[in-house]
């Protein structure tokens, strides 16, 4: 049965090597067709988030005031960024100022007070625009409020959840979608 088996393969051996090689070409062809796809997908997937940051974006240069007379620590990243007080990797869609206990913490723009609770304010600006301040242990502001760019909010002093103290935490919004953003320095 053995001899048999090696005559066999002496005999139709080339061809079944020709058959394995055919194979694995295939193989590889359909699995790299199926890569270009998941490729092309997840790329198409980035310009439309692309499409949505840039629509989402005022369309002039809007000037935003330093919350704080702190340095950023943190800048907004759809990357994910380490957190080392909860041992963890996340995006931060935010962007982080120094501030001392007790600094005060000031309206970026003009708006109106939606709500203040737990060391956060939020205020809604002109065009869907948002901004959320966390990490107040003091807050000077009641809803309903108008403030003027500049407004004292509060002071700082508590601490960001995930993220710790020594600093005050700033999202801008337009229509909920946070946006990167930069202030006068």
């Amino acid at each position: 049965m053995l001899k048999r088996f090696r005559r066999g393969l002496e005999a139709w051996g080339h061809y079944l090597l020709a058959l394995l090689c055919a194979g694995v070409i295939l193989l590889s062809a359909a699995w790299t067709r199926e890569q270009r796809t998941v490729e092309k997908a997840g790329q198409q997937a980035l310009s439309d988030q692309s499409q949505r940051l840039s629509e989402a974006m005022p369309q002039e240069k809007e000037k935003y005031a330093k919350p704080t007379d702190g340095v950023i620590l943190r800048m907004f990243s759809e990357e994910t960024v380490y957190f080392p007080s909860v041992r963890s990797w996340q995006t931060h869609r935010a962007v982080d100022f120094s501030a001392a206990d007790g600094e005060p913490v000031r309206a970026m723009l003009e708006g109106t007070v939606i709500s203040c609770a737990d060391g956060c304010v939020r205020l809604r600006h002109h065009d869907g625009m948002e901004s959320l301040y966390r990490g107040l242990k003091q807050i000077d502001v009641s809803p309903g409020q108008l403030l003027r760019q500049g407004a004292l909010l509060g002071r700082a002093g508590a601490r960001v959840p995930y993220e710790g103290a020594g600093h005050i935490c700033v999202t801008l919004m337009k229509d909920g979608v946070p946006l990167p953003f930069e202030t006068d320095e």
